[in-house]
Formats: structure tokens, C-alpha cells, sequence
């Protein structure tokens, strides 16, 4: 994590704040800082990902799977992420972002980020995950009840479809 001092600034409000619902979806506010700039001066690509890192953390404590997954030794891992970048994150700009449970299958978790910049989608991403343990990936439903969720699965569009699609390509 290379956004230590939002890591920690990020773990306290999401301890002392509000609870989310797990299939809800969460909001963060930040700024882009100096660091956060590449030689374009706009934030750079990389920092999209670490704010999504943190988002999803926050995401994750304040509707209290954080917790039970930890408990049960589990941990997250991502397998594929794709981000569309439609417009820049200037110097001192404030944005969001924000996440949310998709769908799911079997054996992974979709998730969606969205940047929010001055009232547009500066940036859009789906990314799939899964949870292991020292003996492997968790299915699924075992994942679920361990986070407590008991209700409906939402629809696997599309774009999740095409998502899987061209994740399978690459994986030569």
C-alpha cells in the first residue's frame, strides 16, 4: 500500500463511521495531492488501483465482512481488473470513489469501481476476486455465509460475460 497515511486516516473513519449493507454501495471522498501526479500532471494510472485498494477495504469493514473473513483466516485476492480512464484527475481536485458488489459466480467475486470527478465518471473499473485460506480458494457460498450475506444473487450481465471472455485470453 503506497498510500500509507490514507490507509491509516481510511481505517479509522471506516471503524468510526457509519455501517454499510454488503450489497450496498460505498463512497470515499479524496483529493489529488501532488504525490499523486505524473508527468502529465494529472493523477496518475496507478494511483486509480491504490484508491480503489482503499475504497474496497472501507467497503469491506463498514458492512463487517472485514472481520469475518479475517476471523476465519481468510484473505483477498484479485485475479483481474480492467479500468476505463475517460477523463483526468487534476492537481487539488477532489473525487470519489466508489464500490460495489456486482454478481458473482462460483469461484469469484465481481466487484465495480467508479472515480467520480466534478460530477463525471472520471474512471470505471470491473474487477474479479476471490478469498483464500492455507488450504485454498474459499467456494463461493461458503464465502457468503461466512460474510454473513444470505439473499439473492444479482444477474451476471454481459459485460461481466465479455469480462470472463477476455480474461480467458489472457491467461496464455
Amino acid at each position: 500500500m503506497n498510500l500509507i497515511f490514507r490507509l491509516i486516516w481510511m481505517i479509522i473513519t471506516a471503524r468510526l463511521g457509519s455501517r454499510r449493507d454488503i450489497m450496498g454501495e460505498s463512497h470515499m471522498t479524496f483529493w489529488c495531492l501532488p504525490t499523486d501526479l505524473d508527468m502529465n500532471m494529472h493523477m496518475t494510472n496507478s494511483r486509480y488501483h491504490s484508491f480503489m485498494d482503499l475504497s474496497r477495504i472501507d467497503f469491506m469493514i463498514r458492512n463487517g465482512a472485514w472481520g469475518r473473513v479475517r476471523a476465519a483466516g481468510l484473505y483477498p485476492v484479485l485475479s483481474f481488473s480492467s479500468i476505463r480512464f475517460r477523463r483526468p484527475i487534476r492537481p487539488f481536485q477532489k473525487f470519489a470513489v466508489t464500490s460495489r458488489v456486482v454478481s458473482w459466480d462460483e469461484r469469484w467475486i465481481y466487484l465495480e469501481h467508479k472515480v467520480l470527478a466534478g460530477g463525471d465518471t472520471a474512471a470505471i473499473t470491473i474487477l474479479k476476486c476471490t478469498f483464500l485460506s492455507k488450504e485454498g480458494r474459499i467456494p463461493t457460498d461458503e464465502l457468503l455465509g461466512i460474510m454473513g450475506y444470505t439473499g439473492p444473487k444479482p444477474a451476471f450481465t454481459d459485460v461481466l460475460a465479455k469480462k470472463d471472455e477476455l480474461d480467458a485470453l489472457l491467461k496464455a
